[in-house]
Order: C-alpha cells, then sequence, then structure tokens
C-alpha cells in the first residue's frame, strides 16, 4: 500500500512537471509583448495607501465619461468595499465602468458581489483564469498589474491593490511601504492600451484606448512584460550603471544573468544597495532570497532589512538619473510568469527625491549582515532547503 502510495505521489509530480514545462514552451512561444514607446507625462508619488486611496476614489466618483481598471488583489473588507461601491455608484450615473481583476488575486469577489456589480451596471471580468491545457503551468501565470485610466486623463500604477492591509491596517504587517503613481499627459494613453489588451483577453471586446494629451513635461517610458522580457531589462539597467544601484523589492529571487550581472557591477566599482522586508508574507520568500544576498554581502554590497512594517516597494534607481518603479518583483515569478507594468522615470529632481526616501527607509531598516546570519532560526535555514526545490514558482 506505502509503495502504492509513493508511485502515485511521484506519477503525480512528474505530471505537473510536464505540465508545467509544456506550458512554459508555449508561453515563451505565443506570450504577447506590447511595445510602447517612448513618451511624456506628468506624475506624483504615493507612499501611503490611505492618501493614494482618498484621491483615487475621489476622481472615480467624478467621472464624466468612462472608468477602467485591473488589479491584480481586491481585499474583501471596509476599503474594497468602498471603492466597489464608488464604481457602483459611478456606473449607475450612466458612466462606462470596466473592471478586471485577476482571478486567483480576486478570489474573495465571490458570485454575490460581482452580481451585485453587474446589476449597477459595471462590466466585470476576470483576467487570467487557469483552464486547460496546461492548467498547472497556467494557475501560475498570473496578471499582477494594477492599472486605473479616469476618462483617458489620469492614470495611476503601482504596487498597491485594493485593501485595508495596503493603509497599514494589519495586525501581521503594520505600515506599509509601496509605491504608486498618479500620471497625466500622454503616457496616459500607453497604460490604457496596455489595460485594454488585458481587457480583449478576458472579454473578447476590443476596444481603442484614449486620444493622448499634449500637456506632458517629463520624459517616461511604460515597459508591459509578460514573463519573457523582464530579465533582459533588468539586465540591461544594471549593466549600465556607472556608480550606484538600488534596488527596493518584497521579493530577492534572482537569475543567474542578474546575479551575475550585479556581482560584475560590485567589481567594477558600483555600489549595489538592496532593500527587502523583515517580515515575509510567504514562508519560503526570505529564505529562498538569502543565498543570493549572503553572496551579494560577502562581495561588498550593502543590504538592509525594513522593519517598519512591510515594505512592498518595487523599485530600481540607476545612478541617480533612472528610475524604474512599477508591479514587477525582483523574482522568478516576476521574471517568468507574471504579467507585470512599469514606469521608467528619467527626471533628476523626481529621482533625487525617490533616492533620499529610499535610504531614509535604509537607516531605519536592520543590517543584512555576519550578526544577522548567525541568529538566524533553525526554521528559516530548514525552509532556505525547501525553498531550493521552490524557486520557479517564487
Amino acid at each position: 500500500m506505502l509503495v502504492t502510495i509513493i508511485l502515485f505521489i511521484l506519477l503525480f509530480l512528474f505530471l505537473l512537471f510536464i505540465d508545467f514545462r509544456m506550458g512554459r514552451a508555449k508561453h515563451k512561444k505565443n506570450h504577447r509583448p506590447i511595445p510602447l514607446p517612448e513618451t511624456l507625462g506628468n506624475y506624483k508619488l504615493y507612499k501611503n495607501g490611505s492618501v493614494l486611496f482618498e484621491q483615487m476614489f475621489q476622481e472615480i466618483s467624478e467621472a464624466e465619461k468612462q472608468v477602467d481598471i485591473y488589479f491584480y488583489l481586491i481585499d474583501n473588507d471596509y476599503i474594497s468595499e468602498n471603492f466597489l461601491g464608488v464604481l457602483k455608484k459611478k456606473a449607475r450615473n450612466g458612466v462606462p465602468v470596466r473592471l478586471l481583476v485577476d482571478r486567483l488575486g480576486g478570489y474573495k469577489i465571490n458570485k454575490s458581489a460581482r452580481k451585485k456589480l453587474k446589476d449597477a451596471g459595471v462590466d466585470f471580468y476576470f483576467a487570467e483564469t487557469p483552464r486547460f491545457p496546461f492548467f498547472f503551468y497556467r494557475l501560475n501565470r498570473r496578471n499582477h498589474r494594477k492599472i486605473t485610466v479616469i476618462d483617458g486623463k489620469v492614470g495611476y500604477v503601482g504596487g498597491f491593490n485594493i485593501g485595508k492591509n495596503y493603509i497599514g491596517e494589519s495586525a501581521k504587517f503594520g505600515d506599509w511601504r509601496d509605491y504608486h503613481l498618479r500620471l497625466t499627459g500622454p503616457v496616459v494613453s500607453e497604460i490604457h492600451k496596455v489595460m485594454l489588451d488585458d481587457w480583449y483577453l478576458a472579454s473578447g471586446e476590443t476596444l481603442s484606448p484614449c486620444e493622448p494629451s499634449d500637456d506632458g513635461k517629463y520624459k517616461m517610458n511604460i515597459m508591459a512584460t509578460d514573463g519573457v522580457e523582464l530579465e533582459k531589462e533588468f539586465s540591461k539597467m544594471i549593466t549600465s550603471a556607472k556608480k550606484e544601484i538600488l534596488i527596493g523589492s518584497p521579493y530577492f529571487i534572482p537569475t543567474p544573468r542578474l546575479q551575475n550581472d550585479l556581482k560584475q557591477a560590485i567589481d567594477r566599482g558600483v555600489e549595489l544597495h538592496i532593500m527587502i522586508p523583515m517580515k515575509a508574507d510567504h514562508p519560503f520568500v526570505k529564505p529562498a532570497a538569502i543565498p543570493y544576498l549572503k553572496e551579494l554581502y560577502y562581495k561588498g554590497a550593502s543590504i538592509r532589512l525594513f522593519d517598519a512594517g512591510f515594505y512592498h516597494s518595487k523599485i530600481i534607481i540607476i545612478d541617480g538619473t533612472f528610475a524604474d518603479i512599477g508591479t514587477a518583483n525582483f523574482d522568478r515569478r516576476s521574471f517568468f510568469l507574471n504579467k507585470e507594468i512599469n514606469t521608467y522615470v528619467y527626471d533628476e529632481d523626481f529621482i533625487n527625491d525617490l533616492r533620499a526616501a529610499y535610504f531614509e527607509d535604509a537607516r531605519d531598516a536592520i543590517p543584512f549582515d555576519e550578526h544577522w546570519l548567525k541568529r538566524r532560526s533553525f526554521t528559516t535555514r530548514l525552509n532556505q532547503r525547501i525553498a531550493v526545490l521552490l524557486r520557479p514558482f517564487l
């Protein structure tokens, strides 16, 4: 009997392996790149969820023409109720409202909630619903983007999802550090193209993006990736650095190529700073990061563990002249599985402020050093070994 159970488990794992490998091969062959040109825009940075939600909800409530929204995750609490309430009220007033949510990240939007949205006139769909063939692979293929476009004039994009956790009301995590951008100008049309491509895949409906406005002041780029292009993009950033690289991410699980790029950057005299959270929202993500961080630490990198809440920011700053703010984590899931959207910013005044905010957080963070490594718990050391097997899914 025991032998039969073991054989069944091995067969099941083999089938999952085959599913994942074949699904990955098909994905690479049929991925959907969305090439977007360099453009102009204006931006405002949010680091606090309360301020972000107040402004975004208010602008949605004042919309006159249309509201198009995609979020990876919408929770089931009073913040999400307020958010969905604003959308329903807007739709009842005759403004077209489209809401798209990842099928796994939006699992708390149950059948009753979906019916209320549709009864109010909100056009609702799930994105990336797992299906056969390659169900296991598609289960891991998530749309991690967060995009809001209001009247074709204002756009929001960044790391915040919808829920009370994101305003610091989590007993486990406390304050939530994240970055989100409010955009105006021609760049809004570019993020609208990305959102409407996701909408087409979920609904089958083809829609035209908003016309670009002409009031953009600052050069920027939108990079929409589909689990194929991101490793190359991050490699280009790292290899371009001459003086300094700042990386902030809740998860740090680089590929061999990117780890090698970072080590070579240190060898050529580039200062490397990395910040990840002390608290983890997954039992294996921080243990999986430790071997990479340890190697870079011994090469000379400065690594900090943010302990004033949960660090969910995803930024890369190169030489104080280029910044990447977006939804992509520095991990295998973002590199090879998820759909992501990042904003490239080149305005040095803005980048100086962002850089100052990064180091302000770093000053209050815990050093990743010999002392910390020696004090790791037995559980962390055990999870570190298990995490080696889980890297493709982390």
